[in-house]
């Protein structure tokens, strides 16, 4: 069969099963195959075990777990009603106070998790329900938390730099470096929307006559010093060079469990079932759609796409940076077809040959990448994180949903046009610490 042919099969294939909603890590397997069965039949697809299980063995692989047992067991705490809290105290005479406390407490919150959805379902089922009770447009305050809960995926340890490392062989440290800068320019740029949307139409937000004493907002930081400990445990051991990110995963994830058991007192059986259960799902769904991924990229190797794509972006006759903007729309629309993790496992191998014959930084393309995975799950019809919020408060109509997380798309694409114009701002970190 034709190689032409044959990986346009097997992307036809992808986009039916994907429409006909079969799981994510299906599609890209049973489309993978098919296109390796075309391309040399079973020969090809010989292969694929093998290659599959030392895909699976990847070392930088064994954090996803460990990071997302950390922020499963943070979640069951009750440390993101105290991160809501203490940020409430410090926003709430800013105009969109309770939005504001809500993104700085996903940021925190992100800090630790690395799992945009975990960041949605922990800050959302206590945020929104406040600012509904006090008159917030329920648009403007699902937005906020629906659209923040995704500064999880850049602020480190993030379980996507960790897919990414495990494609491009970029060291996680540095990748978690260099994505710091951005997220928290990214939540800053957030908090000031909000500030000023609430400033400019107050019928969003109404204004918060609640007051709190210098006292009550120091006493506020004392209760959540143990997320600030875990946050400066885990990223500190790293960039020190005290850990290798794995390690410090394996730290961070027993600090956690010390928190939530001494601080909280919330390791009772069905908290401990629950956190071992979603854990085990969670990073099965991961693995999963890596396998998977790597079969359908298996496909695209053989039939020798990343080769042709770079040659292509090579030999066109205008500015790298013109075909990097290009590259960046032709993610945003890909988004909102296909999970981040899928995309992101997919487009890589793809397109950091080309980037690198551009003449770009890996690393700080793989920032860029994330960035555009994060605007992937606020936007219809697959983000994740709406879906998210919209199930842990189900009184939402979606549409306000929707509605919400629209300007936060505008936002991110500003920041990825900061990222382009001045890659420093990725770039700073992972030099200074290397």
């Amino acid at each position: 069969m034709p190689e032409g042919f044959a990986v346009g099969l097997a992307v036809v294939l992808l986009l039916i099963l994907i429409f006909l909603r079969a799981p994510i890590f299906v599609a890209l397997a049973v489309a993978g195959v098919v296109g390796l069965l075309g391309l040399g039949g079973f020969t090809a697809v010989e292969l694929v075990p093998l290659a599959l299980v030392a895909q699976l063995q990847e070392y930088a692989l064994v954090a996803a777990p460990l990071y997302i047992l950390l922020g499963e067991a943070l979640a069951v705490s009750g440390l993101g009603r105290d991160l809501f809290g203490a940020a409430h105290r410090w926003f709430n005479r800013v105009p969109g106070g309770l939005g504001a406390s809500a993104i700085g407490s996903s940021t925190l919150f992100g800090a630790m998790s690395g799992v945009s959805i975990s960041s949605v379902a922990v800050i959302g089922r206590m945020a929104v329900p406040e600012m509904l009770d006090r008159g917030y447009k329920p648009a403007f305050a699902s937005g906020s938390v629906a659209a923040s809960g995704a500064l999880a995926m850049l602020i480190p340890p993030s379980l996507m730099f960790i897919l990414y490392s495990s494609v491009t062989g970029e060291s996680v440290a540095d990748l978690f470096a260099g994505g710091l800068l951005p997220g928290l320019l990214l939540a800053a740029m957030m908090i000031v929307y909000v500030v000023v949307r609430a400033k400019v139409a107050p019928e969003n937000a109404p204004r918060d006559e609640e007051r709190f004493t210098w006292s009550e907002r120091l006493t506020a930081v004392g209760k959540i010093s143990p997320a600030l400990l875990l946050i400066a445990l885990v990223l500190g051991s790293i960039y020190t060079g005290f850990a290798t990110p794995t390690e410090a995963a394996a730290v961070g994830a027993l600090a956690a469990f010390a928190v939530t058991g001494v601080i909280y007192h919330k390791l009772g059986w069905q908290n401990l079932r629950h956190i071992f259960v979603s854990t085990a799902q969670v990073t099965a769904a991961v693995l999963a759609i890596v396998g998977s991924a790597f079969v359908f990229t298996q496909m695209l190797v053989v039939a020798r796409i990343p080769d042709q794509v770079t040659g292509f972006v090579v030999g066109l006759d205008v500015s790298p940076y013109v075909v990097m903007v290009g590259i960046m729309l032709i993610l945003v629309v890909l988004g909102c077809l296909v999970d981040a993790a899928s995309l992101l496992l997919v487009v890589t191998p793809i397109l950091v040959p080309a980037i690198t014959e551009l003449g770009f930084d890996p690393l700080w393309f793989g920032v860029l990448l994330v960035v555009n995975l994060e605007i992937a799950v606020i936007t219809p019809p697959v983000g994740l994180n709406l879906y998210t919020m919209k199930s842990v408060v189900p009184e939402l109509d979606l549409g306000d949903v929707f509605r919400g997380v629209a300007p936060y798309i505008a936002i991110e694409g500003v920041l990825l046009a900061l990222l382009i114009a001045f890659p420093e701002i990725v770039t700073f970190l992972p030099g200074l610490i290397g």
